[in-house]
């Protein structure tokens, strides 16, 4: 999971402190997914009441790498994922990689960049693992 495009109605992190930015993403995302239950759709709030998470023990695979941006709106609900990931039961192995000082997306804008470039020597080293 590439910067995870997680989000809910109740602020967490620095969602709590950027009222624009969380104005923002939830306006996005009611144009794209409008809906009733708006930021708190399973679609992309998957610790909402009917879901919480609860199935994350039942996960596929057997490894996930999240991976976020330290300077994303987003970067706390990554972290949430994987938190609940690792605490869930599921037996998988889970990796968690955050990039101080870069934003959503930033090893696809600046590719050339050495935190991008971290970035793809660790997904290479996380997608070649035969472990």
């Amino acid at each position: 999971m590439i910067h995870p495009y997680f989000w809910g109605k109740d602020p967490i992190g620095a969602e709590v402190g950027d009222g624009f930015r969380k104005a923002m993403v939830d306006n996005w995302w009611l144009f794209v997914c409008p809906s009733e239950k708006g930021c708190d759709d399973p679609l992309i709030n998957p610790f909402v009441e009917e879901g919480n998470g609860s199935g994350l023990q039942k996960l596929g695979c057997e490894r996930v790498i999240v991976v976020v941006a330290g300077d994303d709106i987003l970067k706390d609900r990554g972290r949430l994922y994987y938190e609940k990931l690792v605490g869930s039961g599921w037996k998988g192995k889970a990796e968690y990689l955050e990039t101080e000082g870069k934003d959503h997306v930033f090893h696809i804008i600046q590719p050339d960049c050495e935190e991008a470039k971290i970035v793809f020597k660790r997904l290479g080293a996380f997608f070649n693992d035969d472990s």
